[in-house]
């Protein structure tokens, strides 16, 4: 690969390191959405160790983590006007006394998220938690620069354009954290790619280096969260249906051997760990006095905000970092933009399975919400949808064989740049000022009145400042990718 290609690739690889680390820094560990159960889950995925986990009593879902880890140190959490200095009041991070926690020891979640971060625990409790966002960050940029590197020119366009339309907030602050949808989001954000190049792969080094990738995505999809296993199964058989060619059938492909196998761990782990979304039973917490056609329609009727709720809709943290309303115009623009210019070219093949993906998107939160009794806005949230947002642009925007390459014009890429770049600034600053002062603060200069914030980091607005240019720049490559159709039918 020549230098003028590799430059850019490396600059866009470490300008997306950055704003994602930014984005770690941004909040104090515990302000990831059920924190108080993912970092106890964390510290006793391989059983009891001493002054890391005490399970107490074997199988009951409870043990004692480090004091820093117990539910009482989110002091913050559901309280936006409370800034993090509320940790430092109640505890130190040096705390080694062990406190009762939520564990994962009945195997509500996949134990692989959580068992891959426990090998990054170390002496230091504040320390370790940070390694865990700073090393999923960095598994992100790997993965999607693999990704995009190793895959077909028209598959490429997809990835970056997926991640592009839909990344922002949501994404950005879900994937440097410790929840394990931040592992469901990356994975399947880039497995339907690497398996789509894969089967296509006409060399050897991309069919190996793709086929790593599949198992890669795949795997750390499948053990994130319990719904990552179907939207894998749902991602594996649409990339099989647009790649297949009725024209030209075959007996088997060999290369169906990898999809097959990805398919089957993700049935077994489905099957075996219980649904953290209520397939079949809802969520509980709604009113059983509800009847189904009063559910039903006042759900419908909200039923965008699933989809709007990703985008700066909804608020983020424990729903307790408001956002204004230029993110939400700025990251729905560029994703509906991005999403309708794909629509313009279509064939048979790629119209149903949008058509498949859309009625997932609908028709999964509503059932589980009828099931569980609930309106939208309790207890279904979101960020259980978001990896479908990337499958949904990326299928959008693949050109198959034969229809004319996605592409956008200089004034579009320009226009996108500045809309999302503009609203992954404005998500950035409204969460740091949240946990630096609370929301309660309303000031564009974040170091004033700073309660808390990291003494080995420049200051809030350099640090601010830094974040931004690292995604704008970032975005700005990935979107020159897209001036031009490619050539190639792959």
């Amino acid at each position: 690969m020549r230098l003028r290609k590799i430059l850019p690739i490396a600059l866009a690889a470490v300008s997306a390191f950055v704003a994602l680390s930014a984005w770690a820094f941004a909040s104090p560990p515990g302000s990831a959405p059920d924190d108080d159960f993912h970092l106890p889950a964390i510290w006793c995925s391989q059983g009891a160790a001493e002054g890391i986990c005490d399970p107490e009593f074997s199988g009951d879902g409870f043990g004692k983590t480090p004091t820093p880890l117990s539910p009482s140190a989110i002091c913050f959490a559901f309280k936006s006007d409370v800034s993090a200095a509320c940790q430092d009041q109640m505890f130190d991070w040096q705390n080694t006394d062990l406190s009762g926690s939520r564990t994962n020891e009945t195997g509500r979640f996949p134990n692989g998220f959580y068992w891959t971060l426990n090998l990054l625990i170390g002496d230091n409790t504040l320390n370790s938690a940070m390694l865990m966002r700073i090393f999923n960050s960095l598994l992100a940029v790997v993965l999607i620069i693999s990704t995009a590197v190793l895959a077909t020119p028209r598959l490429r366009i997809s990835l970056i354009a997926s991640w592009i339309a839909a990344s922002v907030p949501l994404a950005m602050f879900i994937i440097p954290s410790t929840n394990p949808s931040s592992w469901a989001v990356i994975g399947i954000g880039t497995y339907w790619v690497s398996l789509f190049s894969f089967l296509r792969a006409r060399e050897k080094t991309y069919l190996i280096g793709n086929g790593i990738l599949v198992l890669i995505t795949g795997l750390i999809s499948i053990q994130s969260r319990s719904e990552a296993s179907p939207y894998i199964i749902l991602s594996t058989l649409v990339v099989i249906f647009l790649n297949y060619n009725l024209r030209k059938p075959t007996i088997f492909d060999r290369k169906l051997l990898l999809p097959i196998l990805v398919l089957l761990l993700a049935t077994y782990e489905f099957l075996t760990t219980p649904s953290t979304l209520g397939w079949s039973t809802g969520l509980p917490g709604g009113d059983q006095n509800r009847s189904s056609g009063e559910l039903w329609f006042r759900n419908i009727s909200d039923w965008p905000t699933f989809i709007t709720g990703s985008l700066g809709g909804w608020p983020l943290g424990w729903l307790d970092v408001p956002l204004p309303s230029i993110i939400y115009f700025c990251a729905m623009f560029t994703f509906v933009g991005i999403l309708f210019t794909g629509f313009l070219n279509l064939n048979w093949k790629k119209s149903i399975a949008l058509v498949i993906i859309i009625s997932a998107l609908i028709i999964l939160p509503l059932r589980i919400l009828a099931l569980g009794k609930n309106y939208v806005g309790e207890n279904v949230q979101p960020r259980y949808f978001l990896p479908l947002l990337f499958l949904l642009v990326g299928v959008a925007v693949f050109s198959p064989k034969g229809v004319a390459g996605f592409y956008l014009s200089k004034v579009q890429i320009g226009f996108v740049a500045l809309l999302i770049s503009a609203g992954q600034s404005f998500a950035l600053h409204f969460t740091m000022r949240r946990y630096i002062t609370g929301s309660d603060v309303v000031d564009w200069n974040l170091d004033k009145n700073i309660e808390w914030w990291w003494s080995f980091l420049p200051t809030p607005m350099i640090s601010w400042a830094i974040g931004s240019l690292g995604f704008a720049i970032a975005v700005s490559i990935g979107l020159w990718q897209l001036r031009k159709p490619v050539k190639s039918d792959y």
